[in-house]
C-alpha cells in the first residue's frame, strides 16, 4: 500500500462528526515517541499515539509515558527498529529502547473470539486468556477499557481521533466504559481497579451504569493472578491519590475480594468494627483505622508535593504500621521483631507480597524504633546512616510523623545526620582510609593509620579499603 493511500484509507476509518478533532502541541510530545510514529509512517504503517498520553495531554496534564499503536504487527516492528524487543504471550507487542527510556508500540487489535473469553454478559467464562487478534484503528478504540483511554493522535494532521466519546467523557468528567460494563468487567476483572484509579487521580465521577456492574462483579477480581493484584495495588498507592482509590475500593466492596486477609485484620470485637472501613471522624485519631487513613494521607502528599514515588517496603510499612500500635515505641526489639513476623506473614503470603519487600518492611519498622529512641553514642548513630534501608526507614518516619502528631525532632535530627554524612569527603577524595560505608568507627580508624604513614602496605590498603566500603554507602530514596 502507497502512504497516500494508507492516508486516504486511515481518513475514511477514522472520519469522526464535526467538533471531534481536538489539536495538540507537539512541543509537549516526548521526542523519542515522535521518531518511533515517524519511523513507522515513513515504513508504510500506520501509526499513532494513544492511550493515557493523548487523555493526559488533553487534560493538561503531564504524560508519565507515551504509548504508540500501529498497524504492523510485532515481527514488523521490530524489522523497522532494531532496537526493540518482543514481549508478551497473552498481549504480544514490541518495546523500542532509547536508552533506559522504553516507547511501548502496540499492534491494533479486535475483541477476541469466543475462544478466547470475549462474548455477551450471560456467558458463563468471559476471561480474556489472550488477545492477539489484529484488527483495525476503529477495533483497537472499541477493545479499549475506558472511553477516556480510547483516544488516539494524528501527530501528521496533530489531531485527536475519538471513535468512542472519550473527548466528551473527558469533559464532563467521567469515566466510563467502552460496550457493556459487565462484559467488559468479566473480560479482565482488573479493569474495576483501573477505573477506581483514573476516578480517584483524575477525580472523575464513574459512569452510573459502569458503577453498578462494578458493585456486580466485585467478586470476580479473586480470578485474577496475585502477581496482577499486587502490582495494580502498588500503582494505586503510588498515583497520589491512594486515599481516595482505597475509599472507592472499600465503597464498592473490592478489597475486600483482593486482599480478605489484610482487611480483616482491623477487625475489633471491643469497638464492634468489623474489618477495614471508610474514613470517620468519631473515630479516635490513635485507633488503627484512623492511622490507616492518616498514613495514607500523609503518602498522598510526599508523592504530590516531591513527584517521588516509595519502595515497595516503605509502602507495606505504611500499610502495616497502624496495626502495630504502641509496638512500635514500647515493645522490646526482639518482641517487635517476633510480632512483625506473625503480623505481615500470612496476608503477605496469602496476596503473594514479595519476600524482599516484607523484610524491607521488617528492617524499617526495626530502625524506626531505633530512631525515635536515639542512642548517645555518635559512632552508633552513624553506622545506621550508613545502612542502605536508612533512607526508607527515614522516609517512613516523615510519614509516622505526620500520621501520629509525633514531634518532628527526631526526625530533623536524622536528617541533619544524613546531610552531615552526604558532605563528608569520600575515600578517593582523601586518597587513604574513608568515611564511605561499612559499620562502627572503622573508618575513623583508617584515617590515623594513613596520617601516621605506617608504610605504603597500609596506606595501599587504606585506598582499597576505601574503594571496597565505598560500595556500601547508602542507597538514595526512589
Amino acid at each position: 500500500m502507497t502512504r497516500d493511500n494508507r492516508r486516504s484509507k486511515a481518513k475514511d476509518r477514522k472520519a469522526v462528526p464535526a467538533g471531534k478533532g481536538h489539536t495538540l502541541s507537539l512541543r509537549d510530545i516526548d521526542n523519542e515517541a515522535l521518531k518511533v510514529v515517524r519511523k513507522l509512517l515513513t515504513a508504510g504503517h500506520e501509526a499513532y499515539l494513544v492511550g493515557g498520553c493523548v487523555r493526559d495531554l488533553y487534560l493538561n496534564r503531564k504524560p508519565k509515558d507515551f504509548d504508540v499503536a500501529t498497524s504492523a504487527r510485532p515481527e514488523q516492528i521490530r524489522r523497522v527498529f532494531r532496537n526493540s524487543r518482543i514481549i508478551g504471550r497473552r498481549f504480544k507487542l514490541a518495546h523500542v529502547f532509547f536508552g533506559s527510556k522504553i516507547i511501548e508500540t502496540s499492534t491494533f487489535r479486535t475483541n477476541p473470539s469466543e475462544d478466547g473469553g470475549a462474548g455477551d454478559s450471560s456467558g458463563d467464562d468471559l476471561l480474556i486468556t489472550h488477545d492477539n487478534e489484529w484488527g483495525d484503528i476503529e477495533e483497537d478504540a472499541r477493545r479499549r477499557d475506558f472511553t477516556i483511554n480510547g483516544l488516539f493522535y494524528d501527530i501528521e494532521h496533530e489531531q485527536i481521533i475519538d471513535f468512542v466519546d472519550g473527548v466528551a467523557d473527558l469533559d464532563r468528567g467521567v469515566i466510563r466504559t467502552i460496550g457493556e460494563p459487565e462484559v467488559r468487567f468479566r473480560e479482565d476483572p482488573v479493569r474495576m481497579i483501573r477505573a477506581i484509579k483514573f476516578a480517584a487521580r483524575l477525580d472523575f465521577t464513574i459512569e452510573a451504569e459502569s458503577w453498578e456492574a462494578l458493585l456486580e462483579c466485585a467478586p470476580d477480581i479473586a480470578r485474577c493472578s496475585r502477581a496482577r493484584l499486587v502490582e495494580e495495588l502498588y500503582k494505586l498507592l503510588r498515583g497520589g491519590s491512594a486515599k481516595r482509590s482505597f475509599e472507592l475500593m472499600l465503597e464498592a466492596d473490592l478489597l475486600q475480594h483482593i486482599w480478605p486477609a489484610y482487611v480483616n485484620l482491623y477487625s475489633d470485637p471491643d469497638s464492634g468494627e468489623v474489618g477495614l472501613r471508610r474514613p470517620s471522624r468519631a473515630r479516635p485519631p490513635g485507633q488503627p483505622i484512623a492511622l490507616f487513613w492518616r498514613y495514607l494521607a500523609a503518602l498522598d502528599d510526599y508523592v504530590s508535593e516531591t513527584g517521588q514515588t516509595p519502595s515497595n517496603g516503605v509502602i507495606q510499612a505504611i500499610l502495616f504500621a497502624p496495626l502495630l500500635d504502641g509496638m512500635l515505641l514500647e515493645a522490646k526489639r526482639a518482641d517487635l521483631d517476633v510480632h512483625v513476623d506473625d503480623l505481615m506473614t500470612p496476608p503477605c503470603a496469602a496476596l503473594g507480597v514479595a519476600r524482599r519487600d516484607r523484610e524491607l518492611a521488617r528492617q524499617i519498622f526495626m530502625t524506626h524504633r531505633r530512631m525515635l529512641l536515639p542512642s548517645r553514642k555518635r559512632g552508633r548513630r552513624t553506622s545506621l546512616v550508613q545502612r542502605q534501608y536508612f533512607h526508607d526507614a527515614l522516609l517512613f518516619l516523615g510519614f509516622s510523623v505526620e500520621a501520629r502528631d509525633l514531634d518532628g525532632n527526631a526526625l530533623e535530627h536524622w536528617r541533619q545526620l544524613a546531610a552531615l554524612q552526604a558532605r563528608e569527603p569520600s575515600d578517593d577524595d582523601q586518597g587513604g582510609g574513608g568515611s564511605g560505608g561499612g559499620s562502627g568507627g572503622g573508618t575513623k580508624r583508617k584515617r590515623k593509620r594513613s596520617r601516621r604513614g605506617r608504610g605504603g602496605k597500609r596506606r595501599s590498603r587504606g585506598r582499597s579499603g576505601g574503594s571496597q566500603s565505598g560500595a556500601q554507602a547508602p542507597v538514595s530514596e526512589s
